[in-house]
């Protein structure tokens, strides 16, 4: 199984896609917070680059929510943010949620050309990496997995890396590797005994405590707690099946 790990949305240099299945990353906090809305009742997220864009893609979808963040701050008149505290049962139960965010959804628009495309945070990786391997045992349509991580700012980010590590080292057996990929397994294993305190560390971790939303950081923080497998299909991403 060969995986490519690229470090940021807006990377220089894109892979061949078509037939690969990409796994979108970004811990802090898009991906983490469509889990837990999708576990949470939610119909479907619909992802999109800009809050001018999401306002008008509403006119399209009557009863849908705005929701997203930009520089880890709630967008003015929208009704959610990017905190999973705020996609609760009875604010997004039965409802499609239309996000922007600075580094989540612009990955997610890089990688549509895949054929496949799924969601993955530490709070749904034990259901990921199940998929991935109940894919590879059936479906030869992919030949390769791409780990998209989201970065922050089109830069490196320590959370998307380890999570890529793991997802990496449950799929240890006869995978080839990038050089990044080798080094967010490094990095994984050298950090799994203590990963909150490692992404609080982050520049990125740093700047949601900063902004008092240390309970976001630890709870996207916290490994294997939801049965979601996320997964981008018409330009909605919705529940694929449980793991």
């Amino acid at each position: 199984m060969q995986i490519e790990v690229l470090p940021s949305a807006g990377s220089p240099r894109l892979p061949y896609l078509e037939d690969k299945l990409v796994i979108v990353i970004d811990v802090l906090r898009a991906t983490s917070t469509m889990v837990t809305a999708l576990a949470n009742g939610c119909q479907a997220i619909i992802p999109v680059l800009t809050p001018e864009e999401a306002i008008e893609r509403r006119l399209s979808v009557p009863g849908a929510l705005l929701g997203g963040e930009r520089h880890a701050l709630p967008i003015e008149g929208f009704d959610l943010g990017n905190s999973p505290f705020d996609y609760v049962p009875e604010r997004v139960g039965g409802k499609r949620v239309i996000m922007t965010t600075t580094n989540g959804t612009r990955a997610m628009r890089d990688a549509s050309v895949a054929p496949l495309i799924w969601m993955a945070s530490f709070l749904n990786m034990q259901s990921i990496v199940l998929a991935i391997l109940r894919l590879f045992e059936t479906n030869c349509r992919v030949r390769g997995i791409v780990v998209f991580c989201a970065g922050t700012d089109e830069q490196f980010d320590l959370p998307d890396t380890l999570c890529a590590g793991m997802l990496i080292d449950a799929l240890s057996t006869n995978v080839t590797l990038n050089d990044l990929g080798e080094a967010a397994r490094l990095l994984y294993r050298d950090s799994k005994k203590h990963l909150a305190d490692k992404i609080r560390q982050s520049v990125h971790g740093q700047r949601l405590v900063s902004l008092g939303l240390e309970r976001d950081l630890v709870y996207c923080s916290t490994s294997n707690i939801l049965p979601i497998i996320p997964v981008f299909e018409n330009g909605e991403i919705v529940w694929l099946t449980k793991g």
